[in-house]
């Protein structure tokens, strides 16, 4: 069966996006709309003194030239954070809130200052050029340390110190007391330094956005923009123009890539929508490239502390985690999720840890916000750990697979309960790592090495396991719509931006049913037709795959009742095998494509089989892996080469290999971007020092080799499919296995990511100096 669960199909969605018949937000309404263009704040940290739009206003073209005094006058509700926990002594955090546009204080370079609607997007740039704008502007801070620091400059009174949250989870009095006690026996306590560096998401697709009064309804609003869960969107909007959500109707196409930062509101799309039924008519936004750089949400950025308590053998008995989290100038919308919650979820790794504790603080700065970018904390969390493995393994002298051994989670061990997290269900985590060392040839690494250096260039190894925390609870599902002419419509919650969604559920649904593939269609992107549901966190297999995988099956068991009575005969008596109902009383038969349109009665609104259903998983899924990296570095050029990679997953269930393995790639690829190239580098006065892609280092083809990639796989028992996530986990596992690879490769403990040449550079004449 071609469309078979766990058959290599080719994606159904690559024809029409490799032809050019995608629908993206840029393909809406061509011609026919007014342009949006913001000015924004050349300064981080300024205080508005002066504006003045009424030059721009009478300028040519011009429908509406407008600034945060005109969103107020409305009413209009600021962006606003939507998950918030409470510090470690039990207090609430203060809530702040994000006006659209700067209403007297700009926090961060490229904040909004005034936007312009005009006819064309060149009348709206020259008008821009005609705003009168002073601002006072004051000193900045990018730097999290700086930030907490007396001397600092204070961006909200709000927040003493820059300090938003001091948060803490886990066995927290259990473990002070447990490296209390070491400390007073001299026990060894083993301390690593980590710094996650900021990164940008860097979609293929910017963030455009189409906006107009909606034709069909009055009091309506309708909105083209790439998103990663249409609803989310739209009630953020409604609630802001103090509409109902059901007016604010939002349509996503085709998505260029999401990783994240689409899920969430950003001011400009708020200011369209105001814009859009301001000006009573439809308005487009281009974004460029340079203009995401300054405007996007952003991702990581944190400096962390890993303390262990260590016995003889390596075995960590105690873990203490301190991390200082880069909040950005704004609370976006899971800004506080991250560092905290999403975080702590792999707070231990598949290490057997049962005393630890994590402590976060949340600290503004003079940069961009920062929320979720793929993995969300996971991979934030898994560095970490990976990196105070590897310096375990060095003060001991240890290997670095032996201290892994030492403390990795056995079989017999699972279920296992983590100290904060959940429940490990299913794996062996043993087993997976050998084998991982087995392919890459870990062993034959001393004879590559040594030819590496016969060449003039330095060979290092890097591995590091990792823990995915995914796939968790439930979403709006599917509603599956039934058609006369044998169709099937999936309407599904979560939104498709690059992963196969149509594949996968057609995959699912057709392999459950043996219906044939070519009558299934998957929907998304639309808020008013949608059920509720976002995509992130790797969850869209385990929770909206499983919703599919058990609403056929209930629609199998009402069409084999139906299909009795059609063929007339006892339910007992009926068989169903490769899409046929047949009974063993008489030779006749019906194909469930054929049984659907039996069934269709046009004076009905439904058809007997349609089906709304909706599924919760046990528990989360948590897949797990080994990463190895093998890198060369010029010893002239200082230019780090990865010359293999091998990786080991245990994903559970496999849908769909082929489509597996590009999301394998892809994670991997934006891992190795974080560790040897991204960056979003901040001078003194909050400016950005990389801004364009001529700046910002992305991996290319030619950076990346081919990779070794292999499976390991233990069936989830948390969902009905047994599988587990695997968007992220590329992106998590990469990091530490790369810098655990130049680290090697230098002869030295550790170098903080980027692993740029320059950064080695450095790191090669600190440890000349030092000797």
């Amino acid at each position: 069966m071609k469309f078979g669960f766990g058959q290599p199909v080719s994606r159904v969605e690559d024809q029409k996006l490799i032809y050019g018949a995608g629908e993206y937000t840029d393909d809406i309404l061509p011609g026919q709309t007014a342009h949006i263009v913001f000015l924004r704040s050349p300064f981080a940290h300024a205080r508005l003194t002066h504006l003045d739009l009424t030059e721009a206003r009478a300028a040519p073209g011009v429908l509406l030239a407008a600034a945060q005094a005109d969103l107020d006058a409305d009413n209009v509700g600021d962006v606003q954070c939507q998950y918030y926990v409470k510090n470690k002594d039990g207090s609430e955090i203060t809530k702040t809130s994000k006006p659209a546009m700067i209403r007297d204080i700009c926090r961060y370079a490229g904040d909004i200052v005034a936007m312009v609607v005009a006819k064309t997007r060149e009348q709206a740039q020259d008008a821009l050029e005609l705003i009168e704008v002073d601002f006072d502007p004051m000193e900045s801070v990018c730097d999290i340390r700086a930030a907490v620091r007396d001397d600092a400059p204070q961006l909200y009174p709000e927040y003493p110190n820059n300090t938003v949250f001091n948060w803490a989870i886990g066995a927290i009095d259990e473990t002070d007391s447990v490296f209390d006690a070491a400390k007073s026996s001299g026990k060894r306590i083993i301390t690593m330094d980590t710094v996650n560096n900021r990164v940008a998401p860097s979609a293929m697709e910017t963030r455009p956005m189409v906006a107009m009064p909606d034709p069909d309804n009055p009091d309506g609003l309708k909105i083209w923009t790439g998103t990663q869960g249409p609803l989310g969107i739209a009630k953020q909007i409604a609630q802001s123009l103090d509409m109902k959500t059901d007016d604010v109707h939002v349509l996503t196409g085709n998505v260029g890539g999401g990783f994240g930062f689409k899920i969430f509101l950003h001011p400009e799309q708020l200011i369209i929508a105001w814009a859009a039924r301001k000006a009573g008519q439809a308005i487009r936004w281009q974004q460029a490239r340079s203009e995401a750089f300054l405007s996007d949400l952003q991702g990581r950025d944190n400096f962390a502390t890993a303390e262990a308590v260590v016995s003889e053998t390596g075995k960590v008995e105690a873990l203490r985690v301190s991390i200082m989290n880069n909040l950005g100038a704004w609370l976006s919308n899971y800004g506080v999720f991250v560092p905290t919650t999403s975080t702590s979820r792999t707070l231990t790794g598949i290490y057997d840890i049962q005393i630890a504790a994590m402590h976060v603080t949340g600290v503004v700065t003079n940069t961009p916000a920062v929320d979720a970018y793929r993995g969300a904390g996971r991979p934030e969390a898994n560095y970490i750990m990976e990196r105070l493995m590897d310096k375990i393994a060095h003060e001991m002298g240890m290997s670095r697979q032996a201290v892994r051994h030492a403390n990795v989670i056995k079989p017999d061990q699972l279920p296992y309960k983590m100290i904060q997290g959940g429940e490990i269900d299913s794996g062996d985590m043993p087993g997976l790592l050998d084998d991982a060392l087995e392919k890459a040839d870990w062993a034959g690494f001393v004879a590559r090495k040594a030819e590496s250096v016969r060449q003039g260039k330095w060979r290092g190894i890097g591995l590091a396991m990792y823990l995915e925390s995914c796939g968790n609870g439930k979403d709006g599902g599917v509603d599956i719509v039934f058609e006369a002419d044998g169709r099937v419509t999936i309407h599904a919650s979560q939104m498709d931006n690059g992963q196969g969604h149509q594949t996968t559920l057609t995959q699912i649904f057709s392999s459950q049913l043996s219906y044939d593939a070519d009558l299934i269609t998957v929907k998304q992107g639309d808020s008013k037709r949608s059920p509720d549901g976002t995509t992130g966190g790797a969850r869209m297999a385990a929770v909206l795959g499983s919703t599919t995988y058990e609403a056929a099956a209930i629609i199998l068991k009402k069409a084999q009742e139906l299909a009795a009575a059609y063929l007339e005969t006892d339910l007992s008596d009926l068989q169903f095998d490769e899409g046929i109902f047949r009974t063993s009383g008489h030779n006749q038969t019906i194909a469930i494509e054929d049984l659907v349109r039996e069934l269709a009665d046009e004076d009905a609104e439904t058809h007997p089989l349609d089906l709304a259903h909706s599924y919760a998983t046990k528990g989360a899924s948590y897949p797990y892996g080994c990463h190895i990296a093998e890198i060369e570095i010029d010893a002239v050029t200082m230019v780090p080469v990865i010359q293999r990679y091998t990786v080991v997953d245990d994903f559970g269930k496999v849908i769909n290999p082929l489509t597996l393995e590009g999301q394998i790639h892809g994670g991997i690829a934006q891992g190795v971007g974080q560790a040897l190239y991204e960056h979003m580098p901040y001078d003194e006065a909050g400016q950005l020092l990389a801004g364009s892609l001529m700046d910002y280092t992305l991996p290319r083809a030619d950076h990346l080799p081919s990779f070794d990639i292999y499976t390991r796989n233990t069936p989830c028992l948390n969902n009905i499919m047994g599988v587990k996530g695997s968007g992220e986990a590329g992106a998590i596992g990469a990091p530490p296995a790369v810098i655990s690879a130049v680290s090697d490769a230098l002869g030295i403990l550790h170098i903080d990511m980027p692993a740029t040449p320059q950064h080695i550079w450095q790191a090669v004449k600190a440890k000349k100096d030092a000797a």
